[in-house]
């Protein structure tokens, strides 16, 4: 996950969300994103499916042995790999996801099969080289600038040579108009009884999107409490990701679009993502 500040997460929020962040409600909660009751609730969604946990897998050499996941969040892909066999190192720099991550291998019977750091990506340094790297979840769009750089260049220095990196991202299409969405999403947790809004703005031209997720949930005493987030990641043409991996000696073999994706009648931003396959120069 990326290093967000409050401020960082306030400058993200866009229509409805900047609204209801501007109205300074009671019991209202603003947290970096992936951290706290969303962070948990957002886990605990994309943990439900194990698909595109599977295709990384399945595009993993068959030879390979080692594997580091990094931003492994909820751990979904790691613990993919370990009941594949493999051996696996899973970073993330959220204490909160490392123990989801923990609780999701123990549930899936690969408990110690798992080495699970907390730590930040950015500056990660092992020692060691692996014959996979993957960057689920839309991870490494989050990061932009020098630190962009910096996990690039921690991939390449874990790589080894002739090694594959797998990763997705949801690529900017040409002409690609700009889209806003709002989805409205029950959720029930003990006692506690509410919603999520779940937004997306999305914005080719500019190369962003911005996410953004509102809860409010009520308990059996009629209390409510609320909790905002939101971030922004980049979106990349294909041909750009494929220069800039480049750069860092990694080969574009193949890029996949995303095999689970339910097909949109209309331009949506949350857009259809593409699932890459790169090698490490030998």
């Amino acid at each position: 996950m990326s290093d967000l500040s409050q401020h960082d997460v306030t400058e993200s929020l866009f229509g409805a969300f900047a609204g209801i962040h501007a109205l300074s409600l009671p019991r209202t909660t603003v947290s970096p994103p992936f951290e706290g009751l969303l962070g948990a609730w957002y886990t605990k969604l994309v943990t439900q499916s194990g698909q595109d946990s599977d295709w990384f897998v399945r595009h993993a050499p068959h030879s390979a042995e080692t594997v580091l996941d990094l931003c492994c969040g909820g751990g979904r892909t790691a613990v993919a790999f370990a009941r594949s066999g493999r051996r696996v190192t899973a970073v993330d720099r959220s204490a909160l996801q490392i123990a989801a991550a923990e609780k999701h291998a123990a549930e899936r019977g690969t408990t110690g099969q798992v080495e699970w750091l907390t730590a930040d990506v950015t500056t990660l340094d092992l020692g060691r080289t692996f014959d996979v790297i993957v960057i689920a979840g839309l991870s490494l769009t989050l990061f932009e600038g020098e630190a962009r750089a910096a996990v690039l260049g921690v991939v390449r220095r874990h790589l080894a040579p002739g090694g594959r990196l797998l990763l997705d991202h949801t690529p900017a299409l040409p002409d690609e108009p700009a889209t806003e969405q709002v989805l409205t999403l029950p959720v029930s947790l003990g006692e506690r009884r509410g919603f999520v809004l779940l937004g997306a703005r999305r914005l080719p031209a500019e190369g962003r999107q911005f996410t953004n997720m509102y809860a409010e949930f009520v308990d059996s005493q009629g209390g409510t409490e609320r909790h905002l987030t939101g971030f922004r990641f980049r979106v990349d043409p294909s041909d750009d990701l494929a220069r800039e991996l480049a750069q860092y000696g990694l080969a574009v073999r193949g890029s996949h679009h995303d095999p689970y994706a339910a097909p949109s009648p209309e331009p949506t931003p949350f857009a259809s993502r593409e699932l890459v396959v790169a090698e490490a120069s030998a």
